[in-house]
C-alpha cells in the first residue's frame, strides 16, 4: 500500500468497528500540487482513510481468512470539510450487515467536531482465485498479517 491512510488504530473490536487516527503532515509529496498555495488532503484520500479503517476492521473480524478484501461500492458519499496539515482525523469503520460476503459498512472521518467526509462502503471477502497448489491465498493471507503486525502492533496487543 503506497499512501497509508491511518496512523494508529485507538479502538478495534474485531470485525464490528475500528476507530483510528490520522494526522495530515506538510511534508506529504500531493501536497505539492493539492493545492499549492491551500495545501489540502484530496477527497480521494480521505475516502482511502475509511476504506483503509473498514477492511482492516473485516480482516481482523475473521482472522485473515479472506486474502482478499475488495471495495464494492462507495455510497451516499459526502465531503464536509478540508483537512490541512497538521490537524488529524478521527476514523471510524462500524458494520453494519455482513451477508453473502459482502460487508456494508458505516464510515465517517471527522477533525473535532466536523465531519469531513462520510460514507457507506460496501466491501466483498474473496479468495484470489489460483489454483490452491500455488498457495497464492495463503502467501497474501501471511503478507496481510505481516503488514497489519507493523503498522499497528499496539492494536494488536490491545486485543489479544
Amino acid at each position: 500500500m503506497r499512501y497509508c491512510q491511518l496512523d494508529s488504530i485507538i479502538e478495534l473490536v474485531p470485525g464490528r468497528k475500528l476507530v483510528a487516527t490520522r494526522t495530515l503532515r506538510a511534508d506529504e509529496e500531493y501536497l505539492l500540487d493539492h493545492f499549492p498555495r491551500f495545501p489540502v488532503m484530496p477527497g480521494v484520500m480521505m475516502l482511502e482513510a475509511l476504506h483503509q479503517a473498514a477492511f482492516w476492521m473485516v480482516y481482523t473480524g475473521d482472522d485473515f481468512a479472506h486474502p482478499l478484501v475488495v471495495l464494492r461500492e462507495a455510497k451516499s458519499v459526502k465531503f464536509g470539510d478540508f483537512l490541512t496539515p497538521g490537524e488529524t482525523l478521527r476514523v471510524t469503520a462500524e458494520c453494519v450487515k455482513e451477508k453473502d460476503g459482502l460487508v456494508t459498512v458505516k464510515a465517517k472521518a471527522c477533525k473535532g467536531e466536523r465531519t469531513t467526509v462520510s460514507a457507506r462502503l460496501i466491501l466483498e471477502k474473496k479468495g484470489t482465485g489460483h489454483p490452491e497448489r500455488l498457495q497464492t491465498d495463503e502467501f497474501v493471507r501471511g503478507r496481510l498479517k505481516k503488514q497489519f503486525s507493523e503498522l499497528f502492533s499496539e492494536a494488536i496487543s490491545a486485543t489479544a
